[in-house]
């Protein structure tokens, strides 16, 4: 209880106490209204202040305000005092029914709603406590039927509506009982007296008004007071609906006291009915029929009773079946041992792995049935304050007399009701370490994770290769390891060492018992698995979660995530061909995304086999006359003439078409050409730009520096030795590099183009504005042109905002006497919002796409240069 509420209780009692003794006692007969109304005013505020702090406070707020409505009632007729009893009796039950109703309402919001209604077997145990209630109250308030035959209609009128009110009170108190919490049980039998006292303390009071027996009136004024100290007393017992359930103690676990309840009332109502008949009263037919009633709603009730009751059993014979098959159907075997470690069940899959020796083992010893050598270790694990899971290994004997090796999981519940008992989770190792065995004796080990290393593996799927078949195919999942190359950057040789040999320990635990575990190298790992499809992605999946965990070590946590490609071992595949389709999976996880599971592909395959193909035919393109210049003029908006051209490197295959320098120019950097194919677009360029006609301020030749190319350290001299066979003059050679070139921490990359740049050749800074561009850049290298990247251009016309930061990026290279040019014009409206704030130059396909050098030669000759939106060009 709260500390800061026993004031309330040590005073509140006290007085309802003594009030209700001076009520009861005949000499102070006088003042015994006046101590009930004191009761009932004590009794409100204590329940009023009391039940505000409680998670049902609304409910308790109601049955504080319901007994004012008595004090009401007594206060009108102490006011009023009529002559006849019988008005006395009106004024005091007139506004007495409603405090009734709000104490009705008030019971019912003591339970969840959710609880409330409960199908037709509420509906039926409601009528029936209502109804047994009624019974009840009646003989106890008017007796036999002769007593009831002697009052007056208006008598008879006010006693029923005593009678059914306070039953109605009688059976929402009930409901409460039979619907409350375990935990409030307590709370609810109190209140469950405490309302039987006060509404037979009411009824009575009545009875006794109308029949003038004093006796009867200070009894029920003794009764009404206990009634309502009880009030008072259940709502400190209230703990709350979100309080645990008591252990021990109340009705035990298979007694639902909302099954008894029914009984219980029905048996009342029979006995009010046997007293009063034993008594020598007589019952009318009102009482019969209200027993009769009760009697049919009783066995109405137990019949929904014992239909809810097939059903549950019915649901109860469901899930025991079904997980009785998904026992029977599983791979690793389950015993279950009692208090004494005796063997009192055993799965199925006991049986496969033992044979009948499973059978001998149950009521043994379970330490008298392992190896002599497991004994210690079990007995240790099954110690009775060895609490945490434990995985160990044991031996038991099948019926040939062979020792199984198993991998037990050992749980801990004798502390559970429900168990009380051990269970062990048992997975038969015996094929597995026998495999493992054979690759030790080759000396295939991994030192460092003591797994088959490469050559265990590769021996292992050349010899499932050979001897598998179709219907029985296994599955290679390739592991490899992310963030090893940092963590070793961050901890050290060692630390990384002790983190692979646990990432090793941790995949060993993931695979089932008959998967294969291999360290091929570095941080890449193998694993083979027994089958193919869900199971084997299932598997993949378990892996990436087991990696991603972190990893505690001496130098703190370490965060890894794994790409793995899984590859079916399909008959007819030599080992190579095995690991370069492991290689291809690998490659396209790693490709998706962080932490990705890819499987093998004929896609893959076919995209390899395209790369593989490229590669070996950008070495002679350029002898076979495949690669060519494609020249894009550049526009001055001002001017609108030409101000600039852009040399663009294109292949055209032989048999292939044209490949797309996204395509092979990754390829030709991986391969070790593109050094190479700059070569050749510089010479190309430099004696293009040469052969340009003369014109009063000379077009630049723009040819793009990939930073592959600026970071291979030739770019100066190739730069020099293209200028020179050429005679081109150095300003009209503007290189193009990228963002990845200007964010380069090499310092060389930096001084080759300062180098560049006093040579007297010009830098433009491609793709300016894009996802990671920064204006430092601007600051950091002598840069003399920015290109917009083509994502601002195309959105400038119908967004305000990347209208106005190009605007902004333009009055910046304005500033800072830095060219601005726009790339991927490709509509008027683009064209117009640029010229509107004053851009300086701009290419596109809406002023001329890429075209063969004659081409450019004749529109520069025609047009004198002229800006002609819609220029021809190659497609």
């Amino acid at each position: 209880m709260d500390p800061r509420r026993w004031w309330l209780l040590a005073v509140a009692v006290p007085v309802a106490i003594a009030c209700a003794v001076a009520a009861a006692t005949p000499a102070l007969q006088g003042l015994g209204d006046l101590a009930l109304v004191v009761v009932g005013l004590v009794a409100a505020a204590t329940v009023w202040i009391a039940g505000a702090r409680s998670d049902r406070s609304a409910g308790w707020r109601l049955l504080a305000v319901a007994p004012l409505f008595p004090v009401l009632g007594a206060v009108l007729v102490g006011v009023v005092d009529p002559a006849d009893p019988l008005d006395g009796v009106i004024l005091r039950w007139l506004p007495t029914v409603p405090g009734y109703l709000l104490g009705i309402l008030g019971l019912l919001c003591l339970v969840d709603r959710r609880r409330l209604w409960t199908g037709r077997r509420g509906a039926v145990e409601v009528a029936l406590f209502l109804t047994a209630s009624i019974v009840t109250v009646r003989l106890l308030v008017s007796g036999s039927v002769d007593e009831w035959a002697t009052l007056l209609l208006a008598e008879r009128v006010v006693l029923a509506a005593a009678v059914v009110v306070t039953s109605a009170t009688m059976a929402a108190a009930l409901v409460v009982l039979g619907l409350v919490e375990p935990a409030r049980r307590r709370m609810a039998v109190v209140l469950l007296v405490g309302t039987v006292l006060l509404t037979a303390g009411r009824g009575i009071g009545t009875s006794a008004i109308l029949s003038d027996a004093a006796a009867l009136t200070a009894a029920s004024r003794f009764l009404v007071a206990g009634g309502l100290l009880l009030l008072a007393v259940a709502v400190f017992l209230d703990p709350g609906r979100t309080a645990p359930a008591p252990s021990g103690a109340g009705f035990p676990r298979s007694v639902d006291i909302g099954q008894l309840l029914p009984m219980g009332a029905l048996l009342v109502a029979v006995a009010a009915a046997g007293i009063v008949r034993f008594t020598g009263g007589h019952l009318d037919m009102f009482t019969w029929g209200g027993l009769l009633l009760a009697v049919l709603l009783a066995v109405v009730h137990r019949w929904f009773t014992a239909c809810q009751e097939h059903q549950l059993s019915a649901r109860l014979r469901r899930s025991e079946a079904y997980f009785r098959s998904l026992v029977h159907s599983g791979v690793d075997a389950m015993i279950i041992l009692d208090g004494e470690l005796r063997v009192t069940w055993a799965s199925p899959a006991l049986d496969r792995v033992l044979g009948p020796a499973a059978t001998e083992l149950l009521g043994r010893h379970l330490l008298d049935a392992v190896h002599p050598e497991d004994r210690a270790d079990l007995a240790e694990a099954l110690a009775a304050d060895a609490r945490a899971a434990v995985l160990l290994g044991l031996r038991l004997a099948d019926a040939d007399g062979v020792w199984r090796c198993m991998e037990a999981g050992i749980s801990d519940l004798r502390g559970d009701a429900d168990v009380a008992g051990v269970v062990l989770h048992c997975r038969d190792m015996t094929e597995r370490q026998a495999r493992e065995r054979s690759l030790q004796s080759v000396a295939y080990i991994d030192p460092k994770t003591a797994l088959p290393n490469r050559a265990g593996m590769l021996q292992l799927l050349d010899d499932r290769l050979a001897a598998g078949t179709d219907e029985d195919r296994d599955t290679l999942l390739v592991v490899e390891l992310d963030g090893l190359l940092a963590a070793r950057e961050h901890t050290g040789r060692d630390v990384v060492g002790a983190v692979v040999a646990e990432v090793g320990r941790r995949l060993r635990d993931t695979v089932r018992g008959e998967d294969v575990v291999a360290r091929m190298g570095g941080g890449a790992f193998a694993v083979l698995a027994a089958g193919t499809g869900a199971d084997a992605d299932r598997l993949a999946d378990r892996i990436l979660s087991v990696v991603e965990q972190p990893l505690v070590t001496t130098a703190g946590l370490v965060d890894l995530s794994a790409s793995v490609g899984l590859v079916d071992l399909d008959h007819g595949l030599d080992v190579e061909d095995l690991l370069v389709r492991a290689d291809l999976a690998v490659r396209a996880a790693r490709t998706a995304g962080t932490g990705m599971a890819q499987r093998y592909r004929a896609e893959l395959g076919e995209a390899a086999a395209r790369r593989d193909r490229l590669r070996e035919d950008l070495r002679t393109a350029r002898a076979k006359g495949e690669l060519v210049l494609l020249f894009q003029p550049v526009f001055s908006l001002t001017d609108r003439r030409v101000a600039g051209v852009e040399a663009q490197l294109r292949w055209r295959h032989s048999e292939l078409g044209e490949i797309p320098p996204a395509e092979f120019l990754p390829i030709a950097e991986q391969a070790g050409l593109l050094g190479e194919l700059q070569r050749f677009a510089l010479d190309e360029a430099a004696l293009a730009a040469a052969a340009l006609p003369e014109s009063p301020e000379p077009i630049p030749m723009g040819v793009d520096a990939p930073a592959g190319y600026v970071a291979a350290g030739t770019l100066v001299a190739d730069v020099e030795a293209a200028l020179r066979r050429s005679g081109l003059a150095p300003e009209r050679l503007v290189l193009e590099i990228g963002d990845a070139t200007v964010t380069s921490t090499e310092d060389r990359d930096a001084l080759d183009i300062s180098t560049l740049r006093l040579m007297g050749v010009r830098v433009a800074l491609a793709g300016f504005g894009g996802d990671s561009s920064m204006l430092t850049h601007l600051t950091r290298l002598p840069i003399d042109v920015v290109k917009l990247d083509r994502t601002f251009v195309s959105r400038i016309d119908r967004d305000a905002r990347m209208r106005a930061l190009c605007e902004s990026l333009v009055g910046i290279g304005r500033a800072l006497r830095i060219a601005v040019v726009a790339e991927g014009v490709e509509t008027s409206a683009q064209l117009a919002a640029l010229s509107g704030f004053g851009c300086d130059l701009a290419q596109g396909f809406l002023l001329a796409r890429p075209m063969p050098f004659e081409q450019l030669m004749a529109a520069l000759q025609d047009g004198a240069g002229a800006l002609r939106p819609g220029m021809a060009g190659v497609r």
